[in-house]
């Protein structure tokens, strides 16, 4: 049993881990942090993930590898691993449980928009990867639009984004990129209450 001297020292300090593969999820946590800590005064929330997924959470201060978490375990009064239960968004969950209403962010739009469209077509599950007809629309799409379309490829420069649930289209939303998600997982409430203008492709 731990020492309450030593329980005080730890006391707010909250660690939420996602070790899987929906790389999304580690955006989407960075993003939210600071609104779950508004909400949750006087926690401290930490970030943990998998030691080569440290890169996705760039800019944040407070991440754990998995390889430091096992040494500091005890530094937390509770770690909380994220996992899919079949049925909802893990990330979706976690902010009913916070219980704040207003998940958007306030991000500052691209000034200038490049004429690069990014389709992504890949993710994991529980999103389903692009049907091929699909891929095709969104590149006609694109197109239409005086666009450039790249399949897959880094968001890097990119004028718009379009596709799968993805660290890609969360990424290049947390840009001020315009994205477009075609909805084939559990995300897409989500996705529309954190990028309010962010649009919905029934294709």
């Amino acid at each position: 049993m731990i020492r309450f001297s030593e329980y005080a020292k730890i006391c707010t300090n909250y660690c939420i881990c996602y070790f899987g593969y929906s790389d999304e999820y580690l955006v989407q946590l960075r993003l939210l942090q600071p609104i779950i800590e508004r909400k949750m005064k006087g926690l401290n929330i930490f970030i943990g993930c998998r030691d080569e997924k440290v890169g996705i959470l760039n800019g944040f201060d407070r991440v754990l590898k998995i390889s430091d978490l096992k040494v500091r375990k005890d530094d937390f009064a509770h770690i909380r691993e994220l996992q899919y239960n079949g049925e909802t968004h893990p990330i979706e969950d976690l902010m009913s449980e916070v219980g704040d209403q207003f998940w958007s962010l306030n991000i500052e739009a691209q000034k200038e928009r490049t004429v690069k469209c990014v389709i992504i077509t890949k993710s994991n599950h529980p999103t389903s990867s692009l049907l091929e007809k699909q891929t095709k629309t969104l590149s006609i799409m694109a197109k239409e639009e005086g666009y450039t379309v790249e399949l897959d490829s880094d968001i890097d420069n990119a004028g718009l984004v379009m596709g799968v649930e993805s660290y890609g289209l969360y990424e290049a939303a947390s840009r001020g990129v315009e994205t477009r998600l075609v909805p084939s997982g559990v995300g897409t409430r989500l996705y529309k209450r954190m990028f309010p203008n962010g649009k919905v492709l029934n294709i």
